[in-house]
This record gives C-alpha cells, sequence and structure tokens, in this order.
C-alpha cells in the first residue's frame, strides 16, 4: 500500500517536469493600403472620361437624370431607378450600368481584387463627390439623400 502511494507521488512529481515545445511562425501581414490606392487610381482612370468639367456623352445625360432625381446611387456605385424615371431613364440606367460593371471588371481583374470591392471603393468615392439632394444608398443598403 505504501509502495503504490510512493509511486503515485512520485508520478505526480515527475509530471510536473514534463518539458513541452511549441514553435510559432511568424508571417507578414500584407497591408491592403497599397492595394486600395491603386484600386483607387486605376477607377480614376477607368472613369476620367467622367472627371471632366465639361461632362460629354452619356454622362451628361446620367448627371441630369441624378440630378432630378429620377436616379440614385446605389452602395455599389450602379444607378437605380426612382421614384418617376421614364423609359429612357430606363434605358439609359441600363447602358449606364453595364458600362460601369465593364470597367468595375477590369480593375478588379488588373488588381487581383473582388468585383464587390471595387464597386463599394467606387461607391464611397461617389457619396463625397455628389451633389446635395442626390439620393444614394449608404453601407447598410438604406436610401439617404445627400445633404
Amino acid at each position: 500500500m505504501k509502495a503504490r502511494i510512493i509511486l503515485a507521488a512520485a508520478a505526480v512529481c515527475t509530471a510536473g517536469c514534463i518539458q513541452v515545445k511549441t514553435e510559432s511562425e511568424i508571417k507578414p501581414i500584407h497591408i491592403t493600403m497599397d492595394v486600395n490606392l491603386k484600386v483607387d487610381k486605376d477607377l480614376d482612370k477607368a472613369f476620367s472620361d467622367e472627371n471632366h468639367q465639361k461632362p460629354k456623352g452619356n454622362f451628361k445625360a446620367v448627371k441630369e437624370m441624378v440630378d432630378r432625381q429620377a436616379a440614385g446611387i446605389t452602395n455599389r456605385a450602379m444607378l437605380e431607378e426612382r421614384k418617376g424615371a421614364t423609359d429612357e431613364d430606363r434605358m439609359l440606367i441600363a447602358e449606364e450600368n453595364a458600362k460601369r460593371m465593364r470597367r468595375f471588371s477590369e480593375v478588379a481583374k488588373s488588381n487581383g481584387t473582388s468585383l464587390e470591392s471595387v464597386q463599394k471603393r467606387y461607391a464611397a468615392k461617389m457619396r463625397g463627390k455628389i451633389p446635395t439632394g442626390t439620393w444614394y444608398q449608404d453601407d447598410t443598403g438604406k436610401w439617404l439623400q445627400k445633404e
């Protein structure tokens, strides 16, 4: 009986002497800021025809439609029909959205990033530039009018 107690005590004492070695690897953290800056630059290039002081082509018609609140800008930088949109407005919205999707896809592909992230990035940039009264969708999907 005494021998069992001594063996148990010895086992408990030696268990405290067991060493465990762990290894960890430190991996570098990739900063997305560089990617975002490149995406911004590529978006500016892709939509440069809309950044001029005197807009031309579809942009002029799109701006007029957004100004009269027949369309709003979604949180993915697409146009969406609003109350009072005409059939001509709907056709323009479809044409403009197709053009934007091509541009967004090109930027996403050239930067190795998702289409959604490019769209959200451009939508955020647009919200800073749109005039007062313009309908836009926030990140949660809620429609607001810029004040």
